[in-house]
């Protein structure tokens, strides 16, 4: 029997040994694969091990396979970024999505641990993030990778890693089998992988992704998809996946910030792990404040030039973790690229995304109904209204109210309804959540006559008018509300009329069922309409089949009308598209529209989307809620026509469905996608020297402030003990 005699080693040796190993490891993270592989054997032979016999084994597959490969030109050098993609994928990337990722590369490439990846909704995220993935373990440079995303989208990750990248072992951690869960992520933890997981499933297994036989596991890279999940620090799911250490942090969002410039903060607070934009409260004052003033349309000169050099400051933080395009500027990118020379063009291959077809968001300005005006006033002028006006306390459940009479009465509680004498025999109140509310509302809402539900609604009333001629010219429509009750009542009358109606809510819990009937609405074209609430049909969904899109009811978020909006106007789409957004005339509507109008122009120059939009709105007509104006015509209206009367991208089929639109009950139409297509006549300047060198001080003061603190944090960090990659 021959006994193995392990070889001895002096501590010099092993000192040498472990410089071999962690140099080998550097050189293969640089991608110097053949420095690795010597320095490897050179390992081996003072201490030999399976392990590092696995390495060399991997290193020299490695290289054989990238010397076949160079012969025969089947990895492509993305964007000249460092990062090789095998050609077959490389090759089916719009130019965009090679650009976003070579961006994703660099952020690895040159030691930024974090990074936002903010396109706009239907640009390619998700394709994006597979091919940069792909790339990345075909190198070697990552092992594991956690990915987290709304639990809707579970499956369609799945579907498109099988699609774009079949050779990733993909597991999900989700559901209700524990077992399951457990192997899975035992067997990309131990081997190599992505690991697809929902918010929700972070919430409660947090510790569990964090380790591995009972030691801290360090992920290669966190990615969360639809990141603006993580917008306030405070949340439990922002601390849940706060709490999993990744080595590096990738956030993917449409939409960065929702509300206020906080949000933009929070989502590099994360993804630079604290090491970019400072503390909190630095950030508040120093950018968001100022930049925020500056916005409002009665800002002073002085505060209009700090807001834009603080603006300007942020975006050079920013700029080398942070890429957002628009779906605007990519197709003008196109353009000017057809539009070379033959000899200007590059000589490799480019494809170009598809060119979108027109899109005409219109605000349609309708009237309340005389019974819901009526209501309106009478809520107005009750006591505690006034009083709530004069006290600090919130006054959201009575905005509640007024947005709930805007759409239609019957929203309100079943015993307002009784003593409004709305004709309900007293279905129960229930919660937008509880699976008992629709059957309950449905079953009420047929007792009551189609035409008296019409009569009680403005909206109701041009909505109708509008899917009917919709249904006619054989377009296919989705409408959106905030409301399932105001779902139930649309879906009750369009049945009544014979219209053949999908929905989805947040009833449908199936992922199977969800997806089944998108894709019938999708593949036959006798279903006019798609009923969807905001929250649940407005994220992760393709709903290309659609041309028409209806907001019923505006929400406090413009991020959020935006998402529904881009169900139906994303790539894939071949026909003009056209929206419509329901807002009555001189109600609490006008006012959150005025709002979201505000918070774009927050988000488009903190974004880097404007250099300087035009100011639409003062700060004090944001106050004026609890008004009611003149309910026959529409300030806003009037205004934007004004601005934008001359600017509407139409043609005659256009034109003619405009005039018809204009027969309906309303007062006018505003073309929401030509706001901020104006910029202010010209760079905003201080008044004088001194107020020039005050701002450059506030700019400096602002930079060094978040820059100190970041530093701070990261020296912090530097000192945790660092987890190397596994070399086998």
């Amino acid at each position: 029997m021959m006994t193995v005699v392990k070889k001895k080693t002096s501590r010099r040796q092993v000192e040498q040994y472990q410089r071999y190993v962690t140099q080998a490891e550097q050189e293969s993270m640089n991608g110097n694969l053949e420095e690795s592989l010597k320095l490897y054997s050179q390992a081996d032979e003072i201490q030999p091990s399976e392990s590092l016999k696995g390495c060399i084994k991997n290193l020299e597959e490695k290289l054989v396979t990238l010397d076949l490969n160079q012969e025969s030109d089947e990895y492509v050098d993305v964007c000249q970024s460092g990062l090789l993609l095998y050609k077959e994928i490389h090759d089916k990337l719009f130019e965009h999505q090679k650009e976003g990722v070579a961006f994703l590369y660099s952020l690895f490439r040159d030691g930024r641990n974090g990074g936002i990846l903010a396109d706009d909704m239907g640009l390619g995220k998700t394709i994006q993030i597979i091919a940069f993935l792909s790339g990345m373990f075909d190198a070697n440079l990552v092992r594991h990778v956690l990915l987290i995303m709304p639990v809707t989208l579970v499956n369609n990750w799945v579907q498109e890693f099988v699609k774009w990248a079949p050779g990733i072992r993909v597991k999900v951690f989700h559901g209700t089998s524990r077992k399951e869960r457990r192997q899975n992520l035992e067997r990309v933890q131990n081997k190599k992988g992505v690991l697809l997981t929902s918010y929700q499933m972070i919430l409660a297994n947090c510790e569990q992704l964090s380790t591995s036989d009972q030691q801290e596991f360090v992920w290669d890279y966190i990615i969360l998809d639809e990141a603006h999940k993580i917008k306030s620090p405070s949340a439990k799911t922002t601390k849940s996946v706060y709490a999993i250490p990744a080595k590096n942090r990738i956030l993917l969002t449409g939409t960065p910030v929702q509300n206020n410039l906080r949000e933009l903060w929070a989502l590099f607070d994360f993804a630079c792990q604290g090491a970019l934009l400072g503390t909190a409260k630095t950030f508040r004052m120093e950018y968001e404040n100022p930049i925020t003033k500056a916005r409002e349309k009665d800002a002073t000169p002085g505060e209009k030039a700090l807001g834009l050099k603080i603006s300007e400051n942020l975006m050079t933080i920013i700029q080398p973790y942070f890429l957002r395009r628009s779906k605007g500027t990519i197709q003008t990118q196109s353009s000017e690229r057809e539009s070379c020379s033959p000899g200007e063009k590059n000589s490799t291959a480019v494809l170009e995304m598809p060119s979108l077809p027109r899109k005409n968001d219109f605000i349609v300005w309708v009237y309340l109904a005389p019974m819901q005006e009526e209501i309106y006033r009478n809520f107005l002028d009750l006591d505690h209204i006034k009083e709530l006006l004069m006290t600090t306390r919130s006054p959201l459940a009575e905005l509640t109210v007024l947005k709930k009479l805007c759409d239609h009465p019957r929203l309100l509680s079943a015993q307002a309804c009784i003593q409004l004498g709305l004709e309900v025999s007293g279905y129960s109140e229930q919660e937008e959540g509880e699976a008992g509310a629709v059957s309950d509302m449905t079953r009420e809402i047929k007792h009551v006559p189609s035409q008296v539900l019409i009569e009680e609604s403005g909206k109701l009333r041009f909505l109708l008018a509008l899917l009917e001629n919709l249904r006619e010219e054989g377009h296919q429509t989705l409408v959106f509300s905030q409301s399932r009750k105001m779902l139930d009542i649309i879906e009750c009358i369009l049945t009544h009329r014979r219209f053949k109606v999908m929905r989805i809510d947040g009833t449908v819990t199936c992922l199977a069922e969800r997806e089944k009937r998108i894709g019938t609405f999708q593949n036959d074209k006798g279903y006019s309409v798609f009923l969807l609430t905001t929250q649940v049909g407005g994220v992760g969904l393709t709903l290309t089949a659609a041309s028409r899109v209806v907001i019923f009811d505006p929400s406090w978020n413009p991020a959020t009308d935006a998402q529904a909006v881009d169900r139906a106007y994303r790539i894939g789409q071949k026909e003009n598209v056209v929206i419509y957004r329901l807002i009555t005339c001189g109600t609490v509507e006008e006012r959150i529209y005025r709002r979201q109008v505000f918070k774009d122009s927050l988000i488009r120059q903190g974004t880097g989307d404007k250099k300087n939009p035009y100011r639409y709105f003062t700060k004090q007509e944001l106050r004026e809620l609890f008004t009611l104006e003149d309910t026959r015509s529409s300030v806003t209206q009037l205004q934007l026509q004004s601005l934008h009367a001359n600017q509407r991208n139409s043609d005659l089929q256009l034109d003619e469905h405009i005039a018809y639109l204009h027969s309906l009950h309303m007062f006018g139409i505003s073309d929401h996608d030509l706001m901020y297509s104006r910029e202010t006549a010209h760079e905003e300047q201080p008044e004088d020297e001194e107020a020039h060198q005050y701002i450059e001080h506030r700019v400096q003061k602002a930079q060094e402030l978040v820059q100190l603190e970041s530093q701070l944090v990261d020296a912090r960090q530097q000192k945790r003990p660092s987890r190397c990659l596994p070399c086998n």
